[in-house]
């Protein structure tokens, strides 16, 4: 994970997977979109507040579905 703002490169994709880039811009839910001008793939419209989970949920969700990364 990078923050936005940071700079970061890394030589070419040496493999046969393709690279996945997601880039999320967090902020208060009151301070949500109140003019859409872009498209919604790109300013989400759900201004749901983001609910914190356990510490290990990621590492738990990784375990769960090694299998089918393998």
């Amino acid at each position: 994970m990078f923050h936005g703002n940071l700079v970061h490169a890394s030589a070419p994709n040496i493999t046969p997977y393709p690279r996945k880039i997601l880039y999320l811009t967090l902020c208060a839910v009151s301070n949500h979109i109140t003019k859409f001008t872009r498209a919604d793939w790109i300013a989400h419209r759900d201004f749901t507040p983001i609910v914190p989970v356990d510490d290990g949920a990621l590492l738990a969700h990784a375990r769960a579905h090694r299998v089918a990364a393998e």
